[in-house]
C-alpha cells in the first residue's frame, strides 16, 4: 500500500502465526499475547540503502546496526559520504522512533510516516545536503527495496503453496508455544514486535520496550529462535 510516497510494510501478527490484521488477540476472555514481525519496511530498507550507496560511514552500537546488507552495491554519487553522516544518523533514529502504525490509518498517521519521504522530505529539512541526494536518487532506493519485497512475498507464496514452510516463517508462535508447555500454563499476555532488517549484522538489537531490531540473516538460524525464547521466556 502506497499514499503520498508511503509504503507500508508487510506485517506478520497473530496469536501464533500471520493473521494479516491488527485486531487483538483474545484467550478465554482476557487480551493474550501478541507478536509482530515487520518485513520489508520500506522506511527503513530505503534509508539503509542510501547509507550503503552513499558510503555512509557510522559507527554501530545502540539502535544504529551493522553496515547494511545491500549486493550489488550502487555507486556513490558523493565524493565522501561523511557530510551525510549527521543527517542520516537523525533519519535512522527518528524513524525508529515514530509510533507503531496500527489501522485504519487516519490521514495524520500517513503524515508522520510520509514525514521523510516526497515530495518534500520536510523531516529532514535541517540536513540539505542529504535531502538533495536522498531526492535525486530515491527511485533507486525504492527500486531496490520494491525488488526484495516482491522476491521476499513470492518466495513465502511458493511456500505457502507447496506447504514447506520456509526456515524463518512460523519461529514466533512455535516458540511461544514451546515456552508455554514448558511452563505449564499460558503465556500471561505481553506485545512482542519484531523489526526485520537487512543487515551485515549479527546483533539483536533493542528499540526500547519489548520492540527490537533482528538481522534478516539472524532470524533464519536457532540463535535467534534461542534468543526469543529468553525473551519470551522474561515476559510470559
Amino acid at each position: 500500500m502506497a499514499v503520498s510516497g508511503v509504503c507500508l510494510r508487510v506485517r506478520r501478527i497473530g496469536r501464533w502465526d500471520s493473521g494479516g490484521e491488527r485486531d487483538r488477540v483474545k484467550f478465554a476472555g482476557t487480551e493474550s499475547w501478541q507478536t509482530s514481525v515487520d518485513e520489508w519496511d520500506g522506511r527503513l530498507e530505503r534509508a539503509l540503502w542510501f547509507r550503503a550507496a552513499e558510503r555512509i560511514e557510522v559507527s554501530a552500537g545502540g539502535v544504529v546496526t551493522g553496515p547494511p546488507d545491500v549486493d550489488p552495491l550502487p555507486a556513490p554519487s558523493v565524493a565522501s559520504g561523511a557530510a551525510l553522516a549527521e543527517g542520516w544518523l537523525f533519519w535512522w533514529r527518528a524513524l525508529l522512533a515514530q509510533p507503531e502504525p496500527s489501522p485504519p490509518f487516519t490521514r495524520d498517521d500517513l503524515a508522520e510516516l510520509g514525514r521523510f519521504g516526497p515530495p518534500d522530505f520536510g523531516g529532514l529539512e535541517a540536513y540539505p545536503e542529504l535531502v538533495r541526494v536522498v531526492a535525486a536518487r530515491w527511485q533507486e532506493a525504492d527500486a531496490w527495496h520494491s525488488g526484495r519485497k516482491r522476491a521476499g512475498i513470492d518466495a513465502f507464496r511458493s511456500a505457502a503453496a507447496s506447504r514447506v514452510p520456509g526456515p524463518e516463517r512460523g519461529v514466533e508462535g512455535a516458540v511461544v508455544r514451546s515456552v508455554e508447555a514448558e511452563v505449564g500454563h499460558k503465556a500471561a499476555p505481553f506485545r512482542l514486535r519484531i523489526i526485520v532488517v537487512p543487515v551485515l549484522d549479527e546483533e539483536i538489537r533493542s528499540v526500547g520496550g519489548a520492540t527490537f531490531l533482528v538481522p534478516e540473516r539472524v532470524r533464519a538460524t536457532d540463535a535467534y529462535s534461542q534468543w526469543l525464547r529468553a525473551v519470551v521466556r522474561a515476559l510470559a
